[in-house]
């Protein structure tokens, strides 16, 4: 009572309190801030609480993800492709020993059987509803289908049918299940047995509900039976529980009229004769004994029970189109794992079995190397290095195909198989490197030897056009291919790499030493310049031998030829013969003055042998040139030693030959406006008015190199470090809240270290209460051991007997004790 009076005494003094009370206005207050913020007259608490609000929002907004699984190593990446190979090609071999017990056919549309499926009534139904309106617009010929499969079911005389839109019959249900089932037993190439289907089209001939009264349809129903005995159908065993029709009291009709009811089948017996006879009791409650099978039938189906055995049946039908069709399929799929080949004999062979155009060879190579990868088993490695060197003589051999014959159409695309092999080359490289440089060194050291070779044979052989079978000591066109390939499987920036910088001492070598006598030596000649000059773009490192062919190249198409080439860098352009067919290359380009409509952006170098021979290759062998001189002097252009006039100097002396003064050898206007760009070109990057300093083996140390390395940490001010939020603040503002900051940052170290604190105190006063606890109970549990062994001592001598105790205390002891017979020592123990 007393604490009620006080908390009543409270609320009165806090009413009075209340009166005397000014609240703040919280509509007004944000009224005058939103007035504030639309000034810019906020304080710079306000501002940073604003700009604090904004970030808190903004973080709404961003997209919240799951947690997903970590990402896979190559290893298991290999190991899932691999496993997914090996589950289909288990699957196919089983589809094609006709093993489907695990297949759900997933992969087999219902419609691939040969033929479309019949549309169900139901479906007609709807499919009828749906285009109800005559305004809805449709497919003609769905139309004309649609109308062509909406026939009507009916029961007549002859059994159920099929009507038309004008109610004329058009075939029997049944008769086209039954054309197909042989149409798929004629295909079927094993034999397999045909659908059971005759004694289940008879029952569903039978099958129309007729309702309780089927004295008009009893005509009917015994044709009916007529012709099913004299088809030699199978009768319908009847059993106790079964629907059926009975002839009603049959014997007693006059003049044998019949009256079906539909009743129950409620026993099935012998008669003294032997035959079988039912007991059937009628849906109006009356029954009748001892009816013969000839006045009892089975109930016929109903429409509901007759579409769902033809859908049943449909649904078998289409179950083994599906199968004979996953049959086929798996017979003509190409096989997912493959054994690994290691000679090219080998992959020709299994290309030549299982591909039939150029995408199915890619595929095949993808799926040997899936299948067997080092990175699934570390035993693959000796075979697939075999197979590596396989691939690059069938990457060679794919190369001169383009050179005989071209690319192949769209069956062979012998284009995109290079670009298949190159991507299988590089994950192979990428699962093995050192087998990838070993078997790379190996090759390259076969094309040094071989083209060694070639050099030597040139004094004892007649130099000739490759185009026409003739000999040349140029590489094959597969070969300079495999080598534009190179530089995408390996980094071709390295300093010094065990594969790039031997194949680029090759290609120099090959256009140094290599002797020009027709245009196929040019086209492989500006091919390996252009290859050149890709390897060391990005490396900026200088190519001469590609710049001083390309120089060549261009004064081949001088004014006057022979003096040109009288003063070319490269010896072998410099000794072409006179009956060399490269003298008239300026003279074939004069003869395309009439065909220079198509620029030459749309003419491009081909190492097809057709287009090599073709009269607009001196068109594309000028234009090739010039776009490379482009792309060199952009490459190695503005050094900082400022050498571009000495490296670009031939090229320069070789484009001043061809000033087109000569009106018999006049050039096409598209030539005259690439000459102009590349001069446009060099003049930008390579003159230069100023004298350059020789060029120097060392550059002289600068400062930077010549100071002394400090060890000193860096220091910072704290008094000086701003933060971006303080830009636009007086000095006093900002050291207003830098101190704001370090308060609130010391605050919270100290909250933290009075946490840790307190968790560390409370730790440690667990311990300590565990131990004591430990050893009090340590000291009851031992006491317990001492008094139940005691006990089981006393126990253990009731049990011997002889009087000594019983019933497992002392109190016989003591009586006994008291008589003088049996004395008790101290301690416990018997005398």
């Amino acid at each position: 009572e007393d604490q009620a009076e006080t908390f009543k005494t409270m609320d009165e003094s806090f009413a009075e309190l209340a009166q005397l009370l000014q609240f703040r206005d919280k509509e007004q207050e944000r009224a005058e801030k939103a007035k504030a913020r639309k000034m810019g007259t906020l304080n710079a608490d306000d501002v940073e609480m604003d700009a604090w609000d904004k970030e808190m929002k903004e973080y709404l907004f961003e997209r919240k993800v799951k947690a997903t699984d970590r990402t896979k190593t190559p290893e298991e990446i290999a190991k899932e492709e691999a496993d997914r190979l090996h589950k289909l090609e288990t699957r196919r071999l089983a589809r094609m020993a006709g093993d489907f017990e695990e297949d759900d056919l997933s992969d087999i549309s219902d419609d691939e059987g040969g033929r479309k499926r019949k549309r169900s009534k139901k479906e007609q139904s709807k499919k009828k509803r749906d285009h109800s309106n005559p305004e809805e617009l449709s497919d003609s010929e769905d139309e004309k289908e649609e109308s062509e499969d909406r026939r009507e079911v009916r029961f007549t005389a002859d059994g159920l049918v099929y009507l038309d839109k004008d109610g004329n019959v058009v075939g029997k249900v049944g008769e086209e299940k039954d054309e197909e089932n042989d149409a798929i037993s004629e295909e079927e190439s094993d034999g397999s047995d045909g659908d059971e289907s005759g004694s289940e089209e008879e029952d569903s001939a039978a099958g129309h509900d007729l309702g309780d009264s089927v004295d008009e349809a009893s005509a009917a129903n015994s044709d009916e039976d007529g012709s099913d005995e004299e088809s030699g159908a199978k009768p319908v065993e009847l059993t106790k529980g079964m629907k059926v029709q009975g002839n009603y009291r049959a014997k007693e009709q006059y003049g044998g009229k019949e009256n079906w009811y539909n009743g129950e089948i409620t026993a099935v017996r012998k008669d003294c004769n032997g035959n079988t006879v039912y007991d059937v009791t009628y849906e109006d409650g009356d029954f009748e004994d001892g009816m013969i099978q000839s006045n009892v039938r089975a109930l016929p189906k109903s429409q509901e029970e007759m579409e769902a055995e033809m859908a049943k049946e449909t649904e078998v039908s289409l179950a083994k189109k599906k199968k004979l069709k996953a049959k086929i399929r798996a017979k003509e799929t190409i096989p997912f794992v493959f054994e690994v080949p290691t000679t090219l004999d080998s992959l020709h062979n299994v290309i030549a079995t299982h591909a039939s155009t150029g995408a199915d060879a890619s595929l095949i190579i993808q799926r040997i190397h899936t299948t067997n990868s080092v990175r699934l088993n570390h035993k693959n490695k000796e075979r697939m290095q075999n197979f590596y060197d396989v691939l690059l003589r069938r990457f060679i051999a794919v190369g001169d195909a383009i050179f005989e014959s071209g690319n192949g159409g769209p069956d062979l695309e012998r284009y995109e198989q290079l670009n298949s092999i190159t991507k299988t080359l590089y994950a192979m490289s990428q699962d093995s490197p050192e087998c990838a440089g070993a078997v790379w060194s190996r090759r390259l050291g076969i094309f040094q030897k071989a083209f060694a070779k070639r050099l030597r044979d040139v004094e004892v052989v007649q130099l000739g056009d490759a185009c026409e079978g003739e000999f040349t000591a140029w590489p094959s066109t597969g070969m300079l291919l495999l080598m534009r390939a190179l530089p995408h499987i390996f980094p071709s920036t390295d300093k010094r790499h065990a594969v790039v910088t031997p194949a680029l001492v090759l290609l120099g070598q090959i256009l140094a030493q290599t002797p020009i006598y027709s245009q196929y030596d040019v086209v492989m000649g500006l091919f390996c310049s252009g290859l050149m000059i890709e390897y060391t773009k990005d490396a900026k490192r200088l190519p001469p031998e590609a710049t001083a062919f390309l120089a060549g190249v261009l004064r081949l198409f001088a004014d006057d030829v022979a003096a040109a080439l009288s003063r070319s860098p490269l010896p072998s352009l410099g000794s072409t013969s006179k009956g060399s067919t490269l003298l008239n290359l300026r003279k074939e380009l004069s003869n395309l003055i009439n065909e220079d409509d198509l620029g030459l952006n749309n003419i491009r170098l081909s190492l097809e042998k057709d287009d090599i021979q073709s009269e607009a290759n001196s068109l594309a062998t000028i234009s090739f040139a010039l776009h490379l001189v482009q792309q060199a002097i952009n490459a190695f252009g503005k050094t900082e030693e400022g050498s571009e006039r000495e490296i670009f100097s031939e090229v320069m002396k070789a484009m001043l030959c061809i000033d087109g003064s000569r009106k018999d050898l006049t050039l096409p206007l598209s030539v005259k406006n690439a000459i102009a760009e590349t001069a446009r070109v060099a003049s930008s990057t390579c003159a230069s008015g100023e004298e350059r300093r020789p060029l120097q083996r060392r550059k002289a140390a600068s400062a930077k190199d010549l100071a002394i390395k400090t060890l000193a940490p860096r220091m910072e001010d704290p008094s000086r470090y701003s933060m971006s939020k303080d830009k636009g603040k007086t000095q006093l503002q900002a050291e207003h809240d830098r101190h704001r900051r370090e308060y609130k940052r010391e605050h919270k170290a100290a909250m933290r270290e009075l946490r840790l604190d307190s968790a560390f105190i409370e730790s440690e006063r667990r311990k300590a209460k565990d131990a004591a606890d430990g050893k009090a109970k340590e000291k009851r549990h031992k006491n317990f051991a001492w008094l139940e062994q005691e006990q089981a001592t006393m126990n253990q001598q009731v049990r011997m007997g002889g009087g000594l105790l019983s019933g497992g205390g002392v109190g016989a002891a003591k009586r006994k004790a008291k008589s003088g017979k049996l004395g008790i020592k101290k301690g416990g123990k018997l005398r």
